[in-house]
């Protein structure tokens, strides 16, 4: 049983990597958004390095591929049950972290936005991020280019998009990719606020006195 746990539970390289990718629009977020920040001559890079690596978030979702690979891989190796109990579980941990560091990255960018009177524009910018980001999971899964080659390769990167913008194919991907990222957004947003809204009345209510002498 020990050993087929660690098989389960194997290394993997791509996903420790691609998680590591998804979480780096997350914490340039804790900066780039935070209450009253001030946007010198570092904020306006650090927030082009965000819009670059935002995409690697949502690119979690693809590897949806590799899951299905392992799982067949270790019906030969692997009990029904460790398949059931251990992948899974570490697929739907990965995907939840990978996806929430997108949702939580865009939630912050809207609320800078509110912050600074920019409302009106919270909507619009949250559909331009997710657009830019079903381009760059469709380079990312089909083109396999990396977010740094718009610094390394940037020639390449011009070609391609005229590439897409003339190819059919691309630009139906791309429209896909950008139906399902926006509208797993949208679900996820609304679930995170009403949790979050759920947890601030509990602690309110904990520190009322009523709730206190209750």
């Amino acid at each position: 049983m020990v050993e087929w746990i660690r098989l389960a539970l194997r290394p993997h390289f791509h996903l420790a990597w691609n998680l590591f990718l998804a979480l780096v629009p997350l914490v340039l977020s804790l900066w780039l958004f935070r209450r009253n920040a001030r946007r010198g001559l570092l904020w306006w890079p650090l927030l082009a390095v965000f819009i670059v690596f935002l995409p690697n978030a949502a690119y979690t979702l693809t590897d949806v591929i590799h899951f299905v690979q392992e799982v067949r891989a270790m019906d030969i190796e692997l009990p029904p049950w460790s398949v059931i109990y251990v992948v899974i579980p570490k697929y739907l941990v990965f995907f939840f972290i990978g996806f929430q560091a997108h949702v939580i990255s865009l939630v912050r960018a809207g609320n800078y936005l509110r912050s600074v009177k920019g409302k009106s524009w919270v909507v619009p910018a949250e559909l331009v991020l997710n657009f830019l980001c079903a381009v760059g999971v469709y380079w990312g899964r089909y083109l396999r280019f990396n977010s740094w080659e718009l610094v390394t390769d940037p020639k390449a990167i011009e070609q391609q998009i005229l590439n897409d913008i003339s190819s059919r194919f691309s630009m139906l991907v791309i429209g896909r990719y950008f139906i399902v990222i926006t509208a797993l957004y949208y679900l996820v947003k609304l679930i995170d606020l009403a949790v979050w809204e759920y947890l601030l009345r509990r602690m309110r209510a904990s520190e009322s006195p009523t709730g206190a002498a209750a």
